[in-house]
């Protein structure tokens, strides 16, 4: 299982004409107002986001299909991929609008964070999928990605963006582990 984590890890940077993921296109094939309704819990709480995206489930698991390419997908690795995708847009909105910190920032936090940040984080998401991440050697190290933003979790101005930033990246690697199992998934039309 480190294999397929190190696999998530090595894909963490988007490119520009790269595909884009299960969780953005069952996310685009939602309407704007359900969409928007869907953020708008989320500004209430993670959990009030997830319950109004898991009412859309029906939808979400419709759309999974034609976004994968496929339809024989473990429905737990798909809503997981566009949860995580929606947790990361709930966040990233919150974090621009609280620090001006774009997810552009976001990402390059992720990327320029010490390599026990991403593992703890890696780890943490795992649990989700009842796998073993890699080794986290120390739980505070994701603290590294909101301090390479620049936030401060104890100044109380800092507070929210730094706990959102946090999630963000915890739905990061929780999205890279889905799409790793997605795309290691053998397909049943050899």
């Amino acid at each position: 299982m480190i294999t397929l984590l190190s696999a998530a890890m090595m894909a963490i940077a988007p490119v520009a004409d790269e595909p884009q993921t299960l969780g953005a296109c069952v996310w685009s094939r939602l309407a704007p107002a359900e969409q928007q309704q869907i953020l708008t819990a989320y500004e209430r709480s993670v959990a009030s986001g997830m319950s109004a995206l898991n009412h859309r489930d029906l939808k979400v698991m419709a759309a999974a299909p034609a976004c994968a390419g496929r339809s024989d997908l473990p429905p737990m690795w798909v809503r997981s991929a566009v949860a995580a995708h929606v947790i990361q847009t709930g966040a990233a909105s919150v974090v621009l609008s609280e620090k001006g910190l774009d997810r552009a920032r976001l990402d390059a936090a992720w990327d320029a964070a010490p390599i026990d940040a991403r593992n703890c984080t890696l780890a943490n998401a795992a649990k989700v999928f009842d796998i073993d991440g890699p080794a986290c050697a120390d739980r505070r190290a994701p603290q590294a990605f909101a301090s390479g933003l620049g936030l401060d979790h104890s100044v109380r101005a800092d507070r929210k963006a730094s706990e959102q930033a946090l999630i963000y990246m915890n739905a990061k690697a929780q999205e890279l582990i889905a799409l790793t199992l997605i795309a290691r998934a053998p397909s049943p039309h050899p």
